[in-house]
């Protein structure tokens, strides 16, 4: 078939053949100088005309490409992914794409391709044109941006929107799935001690491997600072899961740096099935790290399923932890108890410590084995700390004046978070409650477990000290149950260790279980330290406490935690404990 002699001619004047037509001569220039590639096809899908940039993608001349086609320059492959483009455009169609192009210089590149039919004056289509707009740098930072917004850049793992997404789609076609949590346990302790480089390679170290053992996944992202989730299309295979999520666990144990480093990880690790009820995404995210949570409350390196108790469960926590919030903020329904401290010798009342109470206006007491674990999951208890601490400071500074003529001045304990003492505002807050109060600070007695100073010894030596030049007195609470080591022990600026209640009942049963107590007052008046007893519920304990020298005592012998008014009938007045029972 010979060529249509107006699209021929055409062709010569873009080609630059003499046309006595100014107009397309100076066409031929505009397109020559566009960056946009344009070529004419014939249709047998022949090149007829291409301006400059076309060409140049081709890696060839004009009079080369007149007359072949473009799979002859750059590919079978592009010929026959645009046949159905090129009949279209034959058919009568404008019609646009977008998709990669290899250029003859090997370079890919991004192009939007527009396929339009060529018209003679009579409307007859007697070709078509390509028309490429290179969108290489466009579709590059799109990719960017997908890749910022999708991905984790420490690990190249989708992140948690990536993984929201595709569990929408595995709820929008109905297929059922099972989503993992894995969760590094004590990751920010191994981060602020070996730096937030070594982190970041551990957390390399690890993605790689759970790729190459995640056969079990159809995606693994990273959903928080040291979270993995691990989605699992179709109905769940419990066994099979539960052996893939032990490999994943040893993956965890075995993690190391890039440099080679080393570090002990285990994980706690959150499991559940998408359910009906769950109407979105997010909610199967939530119930899984609910799962999770609960596997860290086990002890951390354990797995636990989620069921629907668990999800209540969190409910009255957040709910407690709102009216906890409102509470300490009106200060109407918090309230403090005052449990006496005995001298054990003479029977006399030595002081009091302070233990928070609430009453809340719709269920009642709230044992504080409810609410203080709360307050110190959410960082509240630093707050209620330095309630509890000016309330006992203003009521003993107010009792002072009662006690009896003569006597030592009462004083009082209370007890401390580990959160006040990583709070290094703490030394300031206590001096500022103590000039609020009036009160003495050798009146004022501040109890911390063994645990948590021995947590940071060195941090809290120096914090101790700070609060003991302040005039503060500084007790062990629990003493016996933590991990004391006797070369902190004796650098502590303490003056009481107390005797955990679980050695005090269990004095009668065994001759090694009162040598335990003996040896705990002999360590401490070796060091110089009085002794509080706590948990003393007979007469009996109370009396071979006596016989081991034991300074100070407490428990339900003598009196339970008392509201205000009745603790104060105590000061300078008779004694429960000294009457004949």
């Amino acid at each position: 078939m010979s060529p249509d002699p107006r699209i021929s001619a055409l062709a010569d004047a873009l080609s630059g053949a003499a046309s006595g037509a100014p107009g397309l001569d100076a066409l031929r220039q505009i397109l020559d100088a566009m960056t946009v590639r344009v070529a004419l096809m014939d249709p047998q899908r022949r090149h007829i005309y291409a301006n400059r940039a076309y060409l140049e993608m081709m890696g060839t001349s004009l009079d080369k490409a007149v007359g072949t086609t473009i799979g002859q320059h750059l590919g079978p492959e592009l010929q026959r992914s645009t046949k159905a483009l090129a009949e279209r455009a034959l058919s009568g169609e404008t019609v646009q794409t977008e998709g990669w192009v290899t250029q003859a210089d090997g370079q890919q590149r991004y192009v939007t391709r527009l396929h339009a039919p060529h018209r003679s004056e009579d409307g007859a289509i007697t070709g078509y044109f390509v028309i490429l707009q290179d969108m290489t740098e466009r579709r590059q930072v799109q990719d960017d941006l997908f890749r910022l917004a999708y991905y984790d850049p420490v690990t190249g793992l989708a992140n948690r929107l990536m993984l929201l997404k595709h569990m929408a789609d595995y709820g929008n076609m109905g297929e059922p799935f099972t989503l993992v949590i894995l969760d590094i346990d004590r990751f920010a302790e191994i981060r602020s001690s070996m730096g937030q480089g070594f982190a970041n390679e551990l957390l390399d170290d690890l993605a790689q491997r759970m790729g190459a053992q995640a056969a079990a996944f159809d995606l693994i992202a990273r959903v928080s600072d040291h979270a993995f989730a691990m989605l699992a299309g179709g109905t769940c295979d419990r066994p099979a899961l539960e052996a893939a999520i032990d490999e994943l666990a040893a993956v965890v144990r075995s993690a190391r740096s890039s440099s080679g480093g080393t570090v002990f990880l285990s994980a706690s690790i959150g499991v559940v099935e998408a359910q009906p009820g769950h109407e979105r995404p997010e909610d199967v995210l939530r119930d899984a790290e609910i799962a999770t949570a609960r596997a860290r409350e086990q002890g951390g390196g354990r797995q636990a399923w989620f069921d629907p108790a668990m999800h209540s469960h969190v409910v009255e926590q957040v709910r407690l932890e709102h009216d906890l919030r409102g509470a300490l903020a009106s200060g109407s329904d918090l309230w403090v108890a005052y449990q006496p401290i005995v001298e054990m010798v003479t029977g006399g009342l030595a002081g009091f410590e302070a233990l928070m109470r609430w009453n809340h206006p719709e269920r009642g007491n709230i044992p504080p084995g409810i609410f203080i674990p709360i307050a110190e999951s959410t960082g509240l208890v630093v707050s209620l700390g330095t309630w509890v601490l000016r309330q006992a400071c203003l009521q003993i500074a107010e009792w002072q004046d009662r006690r009896e003529p003569g006597s030592a001045p009462l004083f009082m304990s209370v007890n401390l978070s580990t959160h006040q003492l990583s709070d290094p505002n703490f030394v300031q807050v206590v001096r500022e409650v103590l000039r609020e109060t009036g009160v003495e600070p050798s009146w004022i007695k501040l109890e911390l477990t063994e645990s948590a100073v021995m947590d940071k010894a060195e941090q809290s030596i120096r914090l101790l000290r700070d609060l003991r030049a302040l005039g503060i007195k500084l007790s062990i609470d629990d003493f016996g149950t933590g991990y004391s080591s006797l070369s902190y022990l004796h650098k502590l600026p303490i003056d009481s260790l107390k005797v955990d209640r679980s050695f005090v009942s269990a004095m009668h049963q065994s001759e090694e279980n009162r040598a335990i107590v003996r040896i705990i007052m002999d360590l401490a008046r070796l060091l110089g330290f009085d002794v509080i007893a706590e948990g003393i519920e007979t007469s009996a304990d109370a009396n071979l406490l006596r016989a081991l020298a034991c300074d100070y005592g407490q428990g339900y012998h003598f009196a339970r935690p008392l509201p205000p008014d009745v603790a104060g009938k105590l000061v300078g007045g008779e004694l429960p404990w000294q009457m004949p029972r």
